[in-house]
């Protein structure tokens, strides 16, 4: 079936060579000029590296990223092909860009992921050749010709890093360390999936985190969680529930385990002012039960998130908001109280910037509001009391570089700060971090 896809592809993906040859700077031209030549002699992995060698020179021309991503999918390297087409959404070759970004997902397999592409592709204002082509893609996909014949898939992903952080403390939101120290972290998860109709499909997920601090084992993490979800493929977008199981340790000791279920549904073209490629919402409900010493946080968790995704040439823009609501048990003892019952406000935004077909570059940066329920009592002079409200600040840095189609390493750099109106609860937290990742 892939063979049948890719030669589906052939038609759009050779035309860049003969309508796409003009250049518009000096900068690269020469390499571009090459790597054309060398395309039309058969020789493509000349024609990548002499279209990555006029990238490297600084030359940014729609016809050089169009090139290079029809040279990379028959190359089979389908991140680079993907990173080359979306540096054209913008642009007046949008719409192909699009179709051709629908045929990458179809090489990887990725039928949802095709199905949006081929629907931006075939919106009104198109191209009328392009949008016949996304179309007839459309109508093979409702079919079910490519999902009849996808067989169940499997999934994983392995994170590895390392790195520094000023505040080890493992729960900053209820005690504040001064003490800093390395970590070690790492992140693997597998997934199976699998159709149960034509737009339908449920997938089992499985996740297991792990946080190490070799000069003080007290503050070490770890998470198990494992989920359950079914998504439907729509006409205007997807719909879908999952249900979650988590546990986590913290220092050894039973921290918290949550049952929970959330649903989401996810736009493909949104009626928002900034008119996002991508919106969806999602709202999520658990219930928590915390291991011994830990029964204060009892209680039931609720969570409400809006989020939006933007490309604008070769940037990407990430923003979201999300409302947290907690009942929590809350700790008493005596003539003292505590709440861990907080409502949370929390506005996200991210931008990166793919620099390079293999090199992207990004910062963060959030703010949230942070209300307790019930005001604290205590009656130690080692801390205040009354009601807690928080306002905490966060930036960060990331590069990230591809080192293969499966393969990519990121650095990032984290800045936050906790302001609160009980002092004690005041802390700063500097974290750098690298990582090496890979999903396969």
């Amino acid at each position: 079936m892939l063979v049948i896809w890719r030669a589906l592809s052939l038609i759009l993906l050779l035309m860049p060579t003969v309508i796409l040859q003009a250049a518009e700077t000096d900068a690269g031209k020469e390499d571009f000029r090459a790597g054309v030549e060398a395309f039309e002699a058969g020789d493509l992995n000349a024609a990548k590296e002499r279209f990555q060698s006029a990238v490297s020179a600084g030359m940014a021309s729609p016809s050089l990223f169009y090139n290079l991503g029809v040279v990379c999918y028959q190359l089979g390297d389908y991140a680079t092909a993907e990173s080359a087409f979306r540096a054209l959404l913008e642009g007046s070759n949008g719409a192909l860009a699009r179709y051709n970004l629908g045929l990458v997902a179809l090489a990887k397999e990725e039928s949802d992921k095709a199905r949006q592409w081929f629907e931006q592709a075939s919106a009104e204002g198109a191209p009328d050749k392009v949008r016949a082509l996304a179309l007839a893609q459309l109508k093979k996909l409702d079919g079910g010709v490519a999902q009849a014949a996808r067989p169940p898939s499997i999934r994983g992903y392995l994170g590895i890093s390392g790195g520094y952080d000023s505040n080890i403390a493992g729960l900053p939101e209820d005690t504040v360390s001064s003490e800093g120290g390395g970590f070690l972290e790492a992140l693997v998860s597998g997934g199976y999936e699998r159709p149960v109709g034509t737009r339908s499909r449920i997938a089992v997920d499985a996740v297991a985190y792990s946080r190490e601090y070799p000069s003080d084992d007290e503050y070490d993490t770890q998470v198990l969680q494992g989920q359950i979800a079914w998504s439907e493929t729509l006409v205007a977008g997807e719909r879908g529930a999952l249900l979650s199981l988590a546990k986590s340790w913290f220092d050894s000791q039973s921290l918290e385990t949550r049952y929970g279920i959330e649903g989401f549904y996810r736009w493909r073209e949104c009626s928002l002012v900034v008119a996002p490629d991508q919106c969806d919402i999602s709202l999520a409900a658990a219930t928590v039960n915390g291991g011994s010493g830990y029964e204060a946080y009892d209680g039931q968790w609720y969570r409400a998130r809006l989020h939006v995704l933007k490309y604008v040439g070769a940037w990407r823009f990430d923003g979201e908001y999300s409302l947290e609501i907690n009942d929590r048990r809350d700790f008493r003892a005596a003539d003292e109280f505590v709440s861990v019952s907080p409502t949370r406000h929390t506005l996200e935004f991210a931008g990166r910037y793919r620099w390079y077909p293999d090199l992207d570059l990004g910062a963060t940066g959030a703010g949230r509001h942070s209300r307790y329920q019930d005001p604290h009592q205590l009656v130690t002079s080692a801390g205040e009391s009354g009601r807690r409200e928080d306002n905490r600040l966060e930036i960060g840095l990331l590069a990230e570089k591809s080192l293969d189609s499966l393969w990519l390493v990121r650095g990032e750099w984290l800045v936050q700060d906790n302001r609160s109106s009980l002092s004690q609860y005041d802390y700063q937290r500097q974290t750098l971090m690298l990582t090496l990742e890979g999903a396969f």
